[in-house]
């Protein structure tokens, strides 16, 4: 499996693998305050410029799976499946999964102690009015938590993210499959 090219950070993700990602948001929209928590599956494949999310949420108490699957190629289509319905929207350009060159490394050190601990990096990868920070580690170059919040505008967030069970490969590559009843609907934006 090759690796994306590095950027001045050094550090692209692996071009293809699978994880298991912790989520929890807070936003607020017209006044009301929301907390969005769960776990998703996600794919991402460089190679074949998709990504596939599967997403187990809790919305302000309301449970809910998403299918959200993004093809970057002839169709740039982003279909999101939920209650038997496929919704499809235009996608901006497909971006490799490395920190950008203008980030600023934080810190450089351990979980646990040096000799035995994971090594980690902490970015600073803030951009426009949203601040944001990546934890990953060197080693490899793999993603492990990011929090990112936008704290002003129409809608308010937070939000974080925690990477686990991160596995190279893409060992089922149907997750990329566009369902059938994704076929007949219409691109919205």
């Amino acid at each position: 499996m090759a690796g994306a090219a590095p950027t001045a950070s050094g550090c692209c993700f692996p071009r293809q693998y699978a994880a298991n990602q912790g989520i929890m948001k807070a936003t607020v929209q017209g006044g009301h305050f929301s907390i969005m928590y769960g776990n998703m599956y996600y794919w991402f494949d460089a190679v074949r410029r998709m990504e596939t999310y599967l997403e187990d949420l809790t919305v302000d108490g309301v449970e809910s799976r998403v299918t959200v699957i993004k093809d970057y190629n002839v169709t740039n289509t982003k279909y999101v499946i939920a209650n038997d319905k496929c919704r499809k929207m235009s996608l901006t350009p497909f971006k490799e999964g490395c920190i950008p060159d203008w980030a600023t490394k934080l810190v450089d050190s351990h979980f646990a102690d040096a000799a035995t601990g994971q090594r980690i990096q902490i970015h600073n990868t803030s951009a426009g009015s949203a601040t944001s920070f990546l934890v990953s580690s060197p080693d490899g170059c793999f993603p492990i938590y990011d929090l990112s919040a936008v704290p002003t505008g129409s809608a308010p967030y937070m939000q974080a993210v925690q990477f686990y069970n991160f596995t190279l490969g893409i060992q089922d590559p149907s997750v990329f499959d566009i369902p059938a009843i994704c076929q007949d609907s219409s691109v919205l934006g």
